[in-house]
């Protein structure tokens, strides 16, 4: 039974960032920061961070008793931890004595009082709202601040890394704040219907022209890779787990049909003798797949297709190659024209 009075939540793996410090140019005895174009993983753990460098590229170095590894991916398969919140914004104002402020445009959290930095009164006027929030970031910035910073926390779920902890991206950035928002608590909402919608966590690169001056900045950007169709038939559920999980890297996304995965039974099985007859609805659309690859001739895919329309399992998703999922229907007639003409009369397909 777990504590009524404890409120769980994913352990902390490591942290991904966007930038790191450098030596400065005109003092090199000094640190300034700068950005990156790719993701950087600060982590505790040397078994996460050698797996880190071994699936994105890079070089496990220590920092700040902790490991460190610059990624050569501005990209990251990623999705919702089981029951951690993916985005947590406040505006914050931290000193070396720890937060002074915590704020949500409205009411300081620590003191309990009226925010003190600019704020549109009104929070449904979408235009001062944007306008006050460009302030507080431009004072944000002033040395010491004179407001506070916006900040956003999103934690995600690496599936192709080992452990089932969170990361944690920190981001300033006023358009990852007014972006990302939807896309969480689109996961969230998924997640408590027992759905993991799979998402890339990725940098985006762009320019604001203010005072004549071009400025060059990166954006985390949250993106799942469902449609609202997908989540909203139910194909993601219908496809199981593994359909809900994002694509390890280079691999592509696989493709989601209203029918279910087939099971890692019918995968290990399936072959030339396997009586079509013992098999369920999915192993049989699997095996009928198998025999495809290996079929020599269109007249045994068009032997196929029929025994696949009489067992009614033409639209079911099977397993076909490099770990992709795809219509049963679609594959067999890929198969078939792949095929040679032959002496006999192969037809077209049936």
């Amino acid at each position: 039974m777990p504590l009524l009075d404890i409120q769980r939540r994913g352990q902390q793996i490591g942290r991904l960032r966007i930038g790191q410090q450098v030596p400065r140019k005109d003092n090199p005895n000094k640190m300034r920061p700068a950005r990156l174009d790719t993701f950087r993983f600060t982590t505790q753990s040397k078994i996460a961070a050698d797996a880190i460098a071994e699936l994105y590229g890079g070089t496990v170095k220590g920092w700040n008793n902790e490991f460190e590894v610059i990624t050569g991916q501005a990209a990251i398969a990623v999705t919702v931890p089981p029951r951690d919140q993916v985005v947590s914004q406040w505006y914050e104002m931290w000193s070396a004595g720890g937060c002074a402020r915590r704020c949500d445009s409205q009411t300081e959290q620590i003191s309990g009082k009226p925010c003190l930095c600019p704020h549109a009164e009104d929070p449904t006027d979408i235009a001062e709202v944007e306008r006050q929030a460009l302030e507080r970031v431009r004072l944000s910035k002033k040395n010491p601040p004179q407001a506070c910073k916006p900040i956003t926390r999103i934690s995600v779920m690496i599936p192709d890394l080992p452990g089932l902890g969170v990361f944690r991206l920190d981001t300033h950035s006023y358009y990852a704040a007014v972006e990302i928002g939807d896309a969480a608590e689109l996961m969230q909402k998924a997640r408590e219907q027992g759905v993991f919608l799979p998402a890339i966590l990725r940098i985006e690169h762009r320019q604001r022209i203010a005072g004549g001056e071009t400025k060059r900045f990166p954006v985390p950007v949250l993106e799942v890779m469902a449609t609202f169709r997908q989540i909203a038939s139910g194909q993601l559920e219908a496809g199981g787990l593994v359909a809900q999980l994002p694509p390890a890297p280079g691999e592509q996304q696989r493709a989601l049909t209203s029918g279910s995965a087939p099971s890692p039974s019918a995968v290990r099985t399936s072959g030339p003798d396997q009586p079509v007859a013992s098999l369920n609805a999915q192993d049989k659309a699997q095996w009928i797949a198998d025999q495809a690859k290996a079929a020599l001739s269109k007249q045994r895919i068009n032997e196929l297709v029929q025994m696949a329309r009489a067992e009614r399992v033409t639209e079911d998703t099977v397993l076909t190659r490099d770990d992709l999922y795809e219509e049963l229907d679609g594959f067999l007639r890929d198969c078939w024209n792949a095929l040679p003409d032959a002496n006999e009369n192969g037809g077209e397909v049936a």
